[in-house]
C-alpha cells in the first residue's frame, strides 16, 4: 500500500441545462426563432412542451435536453 501518493482532486463539472428563449435561440444557431418558440409555448399543455418549462416570475425556462427531445419526436 502506497500512502506517499497525492490525493487526485476530483473536477466536477456542473452545466445549467435551462435556457431563457433568446438562449434558446441562440442554442439552435437561430435554426427555431423567437416568434416560433412564443407559437409553440402558447400551446404548452397541448403540444408536450409543458412539461420541459418553467416559470418564475416573468421568465420562461425552457430545459434544453427536454426540448431537443421535443423537437426530435416532431414538435406534436
Amino acid at each position: 500500500m502506497n500512502t506517499n501518493s497525492p490525493l487526485k482532486s476530483q473536477v466536477t463539472t456542473q452545466t445549467f441545462d435551462w435556457l431563457t428563449i433568446p438562449s434558446l435561440v441562440e442554442f439552435t444557431n437561430k435554426q427555431v426563432t423567437e416568434n416560433q418558440l412564443r407559437w409553440w409555448l402558447r400551446s404548452k399543455q397541448s403540444n408536450g412542451l409543458g412539461e420541459y418549462t418553467r416559470t418564475i416570475g416573468r421568465k420562461i425556462y425552457i430545459n434544453k435536453t427536454g426540448f431537443m427531445k421535443w423537437f426530435d419526436q416532431g414538435a406534436v
